[in-house]
């Protein structure tokens, strides 16, 4: 990459952070956290990343990621400037420095002082998750991330910290460089076999790519998920994997019993690379030293199962797995991987959801987008695009393809970097409408991978329609964001937001005026006076965990947690109520009814009555329902919808009918 290359760079990274920090209402340092976070963790060099912010006496923290496996712990800390120019570099007593911040903090965790802060906090929910992961992990990684060039000539080394070696790593101007130019991929990992693979090719078939048959020492499998974890796996394999993690017991009940048959007993792995270095034996066998861009696109689970084992003193010696690899030209590997290990995964669904109906579906979003004029707005006196970016750096490419800079304000001008949307940020809009908050939490990867499953199953209708509510759905959760943050809750803004949309919508059931957030490009005052009576209240659940679980992370991912945000007794205000949109709900809610018994609204009848919780005229609408299912016949819509909403309100007050409603 040359010089000119990397400025450009710099350049781009100062725009996109200036836009994330306008979309979270943040301050640039936190804006470029999260977007360093979120694309490390959708390149797989990290899991679960969070960013959190804590600045104490020669002690600093970025964020930190946890693997679900306990594979890793990664605490970052990132330095930001909005320079771009050649000089703006960083040497190594400010990396030095650095990394002291880093492990001091880690100490601080470790040895308890951290620890006496309030649990609503999200830096008391880091350092709980630092202090249990780091005794029980098998590695500990400190990352710098910097947009400044570094200086620094030699590596950065390990440390020793409470007897084990902690890796330290560092993200420079140039890395990051290198690391964009690769579009969606990760950086490409480069597999060492120092006793040789050896191996059997195929006919060639094809130009662009030939297969090659090969055995894997499980040990040597083992080792390289250890060195390179999430990334090892092609994207649908890690997708999986983040959500379906747990140990496969088959695979290893034969690794205890029986290894010396795990060649015999398991169906192997199927991998691509895009370059294989050869090197032949004393006896003449041609063997496998070195593979480039290894990515495994089949048998993930065989994987992590073995790496599993390994770390836990299983000895795993004698087993050895069968490796189909396919060597793919450099110029296809993004066109053919991804096929790959979409068949390859047919037979045992092992993908998280159908490449191709999901490729559908993100293509024709991106196509209606990029046609779709908005109206124009508070921000934007004249109508405007909201830019999908499908791919990382759509956003950038098409910028830069305008040439001169006044085509390039224009560019601006009709696609503000401030509506600009990814994919993970399309599931998060979607799953907190669609009432899924604690999938939300589980963070942009997997609540993404989870969306992707729920395409595969329910086919989705994208048409301009379609894209109209998922702009007013991107408008919602960005001004919910923007509400949330003025309360100044002091952590877990991001499960705030989620949970306090998905009780929006539970509350009024969807009948949020989507159609008119599209036409203003806003939120009426109602809506936002509503949602900034409700944030509180949810805020207070999330952040109070039941006897048992004291870590707030942990708790909103639980679907238990929505349940417990579900049943707030929270009214829609008058305000609100006249504006919302008038559906027809009927025929759902009268199958509701038909799921119960007259004796249900019987029985609720006198509860009201006796409690005095529900008005007479709830009560009536409650009697008529349960007059017309003695009956046999269907109730009114009117009492109807009344009924059920008495139900509902009773329930959040300890009323529990017979058939569970």
């Amino acid at each position: 990459m040359t010089e000119s290359d990397v400025s450009d760079y710099a350049h781009g990274l100062i725009e996109d952070v200036k836009a994330q920090a306008e979309i979270e209402g943040c301050d640039l340092q936190e804006a470029f956290t999260q977007l360093m976070l979120d694309q490390l963790a959708a390149d797989g060099h990290t899991e679960d990343a969070v960013a959190v912010r804590f600045k104490d006496h020669g002690v600093e923290v970025s964020g930190y990621g946890a693997a679900s496996d306990d594979r890793s712990l990664d605490l970052f800390l990132t330095h930001y400037s909005p320079r771009a120019d050649d000089g703006h570099k960083i040497g190594r007593a400010e990396v030095d420095a650095a990394f002291r911040r880093l492990e001091n903090f880690l100490s601080r965790c470790v040895d308890g002082t951290l620890t006496r802060r309030d649990r609503s906090s999200d830096v008391a929910g880091m350092c709980a998750t630092v202090s249990e992961r780091f005794g029980r992990v098998e590695s500990v990684r400190l990352v710098l991330v910097t947009n400044a060039r570094s200086v620094v000539r030699d590596g950065i080394a390990p440390m020793l910290f409470e007897g084990r070696h902690v890796s330290r790593e560092l993200w420079d101007l140039r890395r990051l460089a290198n690391w964009s130019t690769s579009g969606s991929k990760a950086e490409p990992i480069i597999a060492e076999f120092p006793e040789g693979l050896p191996c059997l090719a195929t006919p060639r078939t094809d130009e662009d790519y030939s297969v090659l048959l090969a055995i894997v020492p499980a040990s040597g499998l083992a080792e390289l998920y250890s060195a390179h974890g999430a990334r090892l796996l092609e994207l649908n394999v890690r997708s999986f994997l983040q959500v379906r993690g747990a140990v496969n017991r088959g695979i290893l009940d034969t690794l205890k019993s029986n290894p010396e048959r795990f060649l015999a007993y398991n169906n192997g792995i199927a991998a691509t690379a895009s370059k294989v270095e050869f090197d032949d034996t004393a006896s003449g066998q041609r063997v496998i030293r070195r593979l480039h861009n290894l990515q495994i696109v089949n048998g993930g689970q065989t994987t992590a199962t073995i790496h599993h084992a390994h770390r836990n003193k299983v000895d795993v010696g004698a087993a050895h797995v069968q490796m189909k690899l396919t060597v793919v030209s450099p110029d296809r590997l993004d066109d053919i991987v991804p096929q790959i290990s979409a068949y390859s995964n047919t037979q045992n669904r092992v993908t998280a959801s159908d490449l191709k109906a999901n490729s559908a579906f993100h293509v024709d979003v991106e196509r209606i987008m990029r046609t779709l004029w908005a109206p124009p707005s508070p921000a934007h006196p004249h109508d405007t695009h909201w830019f999908y970016e499908r791919a990382r750096g759509q956003y950038a490419n098409a910028l830069s393809r305008e040439g001169t800079p006044a085509r390039q304000k224009v560019f601006k001008a009709a696609n503000p970097s401030a509506q600009k949307f990814t994919k993970s940020d399309l599931a998060k809009f979607e799953h907190s409408w669609s009432m899924e908050p604690h999938l939300v939490s589980l963070g942009a990867e997997k609540n993404f991978t989870l969306f992707s499953q729920r395409l595969d199953e329910q086919q989705q209708v994208v048409d301009k329609q379609y894209c109209r509510h998922l702009v007013a759905k991107a408008i919602l959760f960005r001004k919910v964001d923007k509400l949330v943050a003025r309360q100044n809750f002091g952590g877990y803004k991001a499960n705030i937001v989620t949970y306090t949309i998905a009780k929006l919508a539970h509350a009024t059931s969807q009948r949020v005026d989507l159609d008119r957030i599209w036409r203003n490009q806003d939120l009426t005052p109602a809506l936002q006076d509503a949602i900034t009576d409700l944030c509180p209240l949810v805020q207070k659940v999330i952040t109070s965990p039941p006897e048992g679980r004291t870590n707030v992370g942990e708790w909103t991912k639980r679907p238990e947690c929505w349940t417990a945000v579900r049943e707030l007794d929270w009214v829609i205000p008058p305000q609100l109520e006249t504006e919302l949109a008038d559906v027809d709900t009927y025929g759902d809610d009268l199958q509701l009814v038909r799921d119960t018994t007259g004796a249900d609204w019987s029985d609720l009848t006198a509860w009201g009555a006796a409690t005095g919780i529900l008005s007479p005229e709830q009560r009536r609408s409650v009697t008529e329902v349960a007059q017309a299912l003695h009956q046999g016949w269907d109730p009114a819509g009117k009492h109807l919808r009344g009924a059920l909403e008495a139900m509902r309100h009773a329930r959040r007050h300890g009323f529990r009918p017979v058939n569970g409603f």
